[in-house]
């Protein structure tokens, strides 16, 4: 071969080698921006279309702090067909977010979205008894101008980015603050308080006898594996159950974002993640954990003749009045409800008051007796920060409490951004956070104000 010859195959497998390096660097680009035009489409399509709130405020206010990356991702609401897409520069990473009534928002990643029953109307609910400051049922151990001056000043400048908060006692509302452009109409986005929701859906399904949460997980393909074959409900829903799925959010390709913003079944993830600890004996915080909890709920529910679709509204929500709840799908018809849960911040309240009654509402158990007990009972691995599906305030080795100055029997649903639900039981008390708190922790920046609130209250 000459020496022309040999340059003519040397600038064949350099053209060959770069053109594979532009093609492998592209389809890696695509990847990323594809769970960021997720994330973008998504929220955007909820805050508009499920929360009400205003496009352009949205686009404009709702994604900055969290990642640079996301400002070179673009949204287009359409609102005639209550849609929002959005992608990157040179289309990478394309998504759509498609609005349906009754369920929210779902992205479009499958190519097409599985077909849904008609959402049953919400029943007529009584109003929350109030007990304000100038009402004829104003609660005496209540200090109203403690609670009024720590809202005041909680949002003054309002530099944690408060949205709304609630503070329910004795079963009634003795005070509200909304920050402007929010009411007592709009509903919130739960993040991982609904994973408290999940919880509260499984407890319910218990009552009905379709699950015992000491059964092994009914996943089918982990019959053959030992190491996961064992895992119980009890397992997920403590957090313990070995799995290795990535929770890491300042990865775009980790476990945890591509299953919410890329996966057309939430479930698959996690029920693919191998073990990595035996069962019971390693507590690790997972979306994926609790949307495997869902999948198989909904498994479940449809084993033992129940509607999945209409079994949160029938067995809770239309029970204690709150309307407002929606859970959002994936495209395959399972709800996310680790993260994708809407309500407003009244009926948030009315779902903690579950709790502190025991599950039980006008005299009816709507939860397993003792249910409130378990949820809030430290896992054992978990140096008591956590039960089952819920957060707890104890000191933990070498770990304070969250909510310093407030007892260690709270305990609490969770959401990113700081959106909380908090039980007192002694004080007889809920508070509802919600929120928008970046660039520091949400639980340092709401810990001062839930202390004032908690001062405020006698016993």
């Amino acid at each position: 071969m000459n020496n022309w010859k040999l340059y003519q195959w040397v600038l064949l497998a350099v053209g060959i080698v770069g053109a594979l390096a532009v093609i492998i660097t592209g389809v890696k680009l695509d990847r990323m921006a594809h769970v960021l035009a997720g994330y973008k489409a998504k929220v955007t399509c909820s805050e508009v279309f499920l929360a009400g709130r205003d496009a352009q405020m949205i686009i404009e206010n709702e994604f900055v702090g969290i990642d640079p990356a996301m400002d070179k991702i673009s949204v287009h609401p359409d609102l005639d067909n209550r849609q929002v897409s959005a992608s990157a520069m040179l289309g990478l990473g394309r998504a759509r977010a498609i609005y349906r009534e009754g369920y929210g928002c779902t992205l479009a990643n499958a190519g097409r979205l599985s077909p849904l029953p008609a959402s049953a109307p919400a029943l007529a609910v009584d109003p929350w008894p109030i007990a304000t400051a100038d009402s004829a049922d104003a609660i005496s151990r209540v200090d109203y101008g403690a609670i009024d001056a720590a809202l005041t000043r909680a949002f003054d400048k309002n530099a944690a980015s408060h949205r709304a908060v609630l503070v329910v006692v004795d079963g009634k509302i003795v005070d509200e603050r909304y920050a402007d452009g929010f009411n007592k109409d709009t509903p919130f986005l739960s993040w991982s308080a609904g994973k408290s929701v999940t919880a509260t859906l499984i407890g319910a399904a218990v009552l009905n006898e379709a699950i015992d949460i000491h059964d092994t997980a009914p996943v089918a393909s982990w019959g053959s594996d030992p190491a996961r074959a064992s895992i119980t409900w009890n397992d997920l829903l403590q957090m313990q159950s070995g799995l290795d799925f990535s929770e890491t959010y300042s990865d775009v390709r980790s476990d945890v974002n591509r299953m919410l913003f890329e996966a057309a079944d939430v479930g698959v993830i996690p029920e693919k993640s191998s073990s990595a600890y035996a069962p019971g004996t390693h507590w690790y915080y997972s979306s994926g954990t609790t949307n495997l909890l869902s999948k198989l709920l909904r498994q479940e529910l449809t084993k033992n003749g129940f509607d999945y679709y209409s079994f949160a509204q029938q067995e809770i929500f239309d029970p204690i009045g709150a309307a407002s709840f929606t859970f959002e799908p994936d495209a395959s018809g399972t709800f996310i409800s680790s993260s994708f849960v809407y309500a407003t911040a009244r009926d948030w309240a009315r779902l903690g008051q579950l709790y502190l009654q025991d599950g039980v509402w006008n005299g009816k158990h709507l939860l397993p007796e003792g249910w409130a007990h378990y949820v809030a009972t430290p896992a054992a691995a978990s140096n008591g920060q956590y039960g089952a599906h819920f957060w707890l305030n104890y000191d933990g080795d070498a770990r304070p409490r969250d909510f310093p100055g407030v007892p260690e029997e709270m305990y609490y649903m969770a959401g990113h951004e700081g959106q909380y639900v908090i039980i007192i039981p002694s004080k007889r008390m809920v508070i509802v956070r919600t929120g928008m708190t970046r660039g520091t922790s949400p639980r340092a920046a709401v810990a001062p104000l839930i202390k004032d609130l908690y001062d405020a209250i006698g016993d």
